[in-house]
């Protein structure tokens, strides 16, 4: 077992986006992927996909998934499944940060845009 603690799990923070990997290959999980991901007010992900299934928790903040034309509301509470391949992207549209944990099937995720290219995590 490994027991760790935020504090000490490394950030990547990028312009909105503030990008940390709890548990991955790298923790010695094989089979999984969970993400703890902050975007700031107006902050927004790529449009993308990846070939897995992932679960998107809202903790905190107010924002929207978009998929598919639709916008979604999501604020803390918000549990959106993504099935594999599935275009999605998140965008706060809120005054405040918003939070969410994000549990992906595979590990490593690798995740592409629209037309398939590739997108170096994190964003």
């Amino acid at each position: 077992m490994l027991v760790r603690h935020l504090n000490t799990i490394p950030a990547i923070e990028l312009p909105g986006l503030k990008h940390q990997t709890l548990a991955s290959r790298e923790g010695r999980i094989g089979s999984f992927e969970v993400w703890q991901q902050s975007l700031a007010p107006g902050a927004v992900t790529p449009l993308h996909r990846h070939d897995c299934e992932e679960a998107i928790i809202f903790t905190g903040g107010n924002g929207i998934m978009r998929h598919d034309g639709v916008d979604t509301p999501c604020h803390a509470g918000t549990v959106l499944l993504c099935q594999p391949n599935e275009l999605h992207q998140i965008v706060n549209n809120g005054s405040e940060d918003l939070r969410l944990y994000g549990i992906l099937a595979v590990s490593p995720v690798p995740v592409v845009d629209e037309h398939g290219e590739a997108i170096p995590l994190p964003w």
